[in-house]
């Protein structure tokens, strides 16, 4: 086979890969979404002194949107959240991890969650996130417990959700078609080589 033939055949084969990738766009992705609660409030049972809160508190978390979405109960409210996939908050200088939470999840604008850390019967961290700023539900809000020995905290504030990065996760179709094409040329090489020997 001559070089134009071989060249001809080799692009036919990337062309063919390129078309599959085209057909089914990689559209899975991990998104990371920052949070941040400002208008911070607390106030303590029993006379506590106030607690030190570094305003606004931040975190972020993750989620895969090619996962199975959570349907939140009553179905009345129609709405699904993605598992995270991950979580960090720093609060009250306890580090809240993935670990640390339940409830339901998120997507890019949606956060559905709480999380606890209890270190004695002294000593407990609570917090809840519900923002779903549509109609039909209430202002986005966060609600904390904390207690220190005999003060029992209620803190509260207002999450603001901020989409920051999004890495794309190659769908199975077009690793296929990639390695189509690969496959093709080096088919292509191995037959020219046999017909030259």
């Amino acid at each position: 086979m001559k070089l134009n033939q071989k060249l001809a055949v080799t692009t036919a084969g990337v062309a063919l890969g390129l078309t599959a990738m085209k057909a089914n766009p990689a559209s899975a992705a991990v998104i990371t979404v920052d949070f941040t609660i400002t208008d911070v409030t607390q106030n303590a049972a029993y006379g506590g002194p106030p607690l030190t809160i570094e305003q606004p508190l931040s975190g972020f978390y993750s989620f895969d949107d090619a996962s199975t979405p959570v349907i939140v109960p009553p179905p009345s409210l129609n709405l699904s959240l993605f598992p995270l996939t991950d979580f960090n908050f720093n609060f009250l200088g306890r580090q809240f991890s993935l670990a640390d939470i339940s409830g339901y999840g998120g997507t890019a604008t949606d956060l559905f969650i709480s999380g606890s850390q209890r270190e004695s019967a002294t000593v407990e961290t609570n917090f809840s996130i519900f923002a779903i700023p549509r109609p039909g539900f209430d202002e986005p809000r966060f609600d904390a417990t904390a207690i220190r020995g005999p003060f029992v905290y209620s803190i509260s504030g207002k999450p603001q959700l901020s989409q920051r990065t999004t890495t794309p996760v190659p769908e199975p179709t077009a690793i296929g078609g990639w390695l189509l094409a690969g496959l093709f040329s080096i088919a292509l090489k191995k037959k020219a080589a046999s017909k030259k020997q």
